[in-house]
């Protein structure tokens, strides 16, 4: 079984010469944003135009766009464009993200065997829960997803963790809703999903069993950070046959213990 999420950005472009024409316009940004990567120097306009087969009318637009948004940099002296700052933040912002995939892989390995489920590291924005990576399990029935994949927080056991150990404006604005259903399970009720929160965050631990897919379910803890606050969650994946939904006390243990020895690696010490 597969969870996959695909999005459409912008709206297509009028058809022009070039390899890039119908694209979205975020899309043909992107790809000017890449171009610029990949050449490690200045570029202008000319050289952009010709490595990605556009008009130069229509580089420059977005090159405009792009400077204005602070995405890339003009050099005053000779016009060329270079990588802005903006976009080196956000580069940061997803290294640190991808390192700490890099720290919990051992740990989610070592989780893997040992149970033989799908192991799910996730992060949260406002609008919802985030795969960042994943292992899949050696269960008859396998479990697989990618990273980038999107849930909504009523949906999945690692959304409620979100919402338990989250900013608490983070559980009102999901509770005002709409609360949108996946399969009859799901939670769409906001006072029954308020009290799945309160006994995610008593516990320490959330589930959802058929919530998010029929025959489908899934364990989380939450993953701290060094200052405390919430990094992300850890989650067991699994056909409910192997993963009932009365998890195992050991089951259980396995999973707290994982994703305290991740937050761990991540500075985070518990409470004495």
């Amino acid at each position: 079984m597969s969870a996959q999420h695909t999005a459409d950005a912008g709206q297509p472009e009028s058809p022009e010469r070039g390899g890039l024409s119908g694209l979205p316009t975020t899309v043909v940004s992107l790809r000017i944003i890449e171009a610029l990567g990949q050449a490690g120097a200045e570029c202008g306009v000319t050289e952009l135009a010709q490595a990605l087969d556009m008009p130069k009318a229509r580089v420059h637009r977005h090159l405009v766009n792009l400077r204005d948004s602070g995405y890339v940099a003009q050099n005053p002296r000779n016009s060329r464009y270079s990588i802005g700052w903006r976009l080196y933040l956000l580069g940061q912002q997803l290294v640190n993200r991808y390192d700490v995939v890099s720290l919990a892989k051992p740990v989610m390995e070592a989780l893997r065997d040992q149970l033989g489920q799908t192991v799910v590291i996730s992060t949260y924005t406002d609008q919802g829960m985030v795969v960042l990576d994943f292992l899949s399990g050696r269960r008859a029935v396998e479990i697989v997803m990618r990273a980038g994949t999107r849930f909504n927080f009523n949906a999945v056991a690692q959304g409620k963790i979100a919402l338990a150990y989250g900013p608490p404006e983070l559980l009102e604005k999901t509770l005002a809703g709409p609360l949108e259903a996946s399969t009859r399970h799901t939670i769409t009720d906001p006072e029954r999903l308020r009290s799945e929160v309160e006994l995610a965050r008593r516990r320490g631990w959330a589930d959802a069993p058929e919530e998010i897919f029929t025959g489908v379910n899934a364990l989380a803890a939450p993953i701290f950070r060094g200052d405390g606050s919430l990094y992300g969650t850890l989650a067991l994946t699994g056909s409910i046959h192997y993963l009932p939904s009365k998890p195992l006390e050991p089951t259980v243990v396995a999973l707290l213990t994982a994703a305290r020895e991740i937050s761990t690696l991540l500075g985070y010490r518990l409470p004495r």
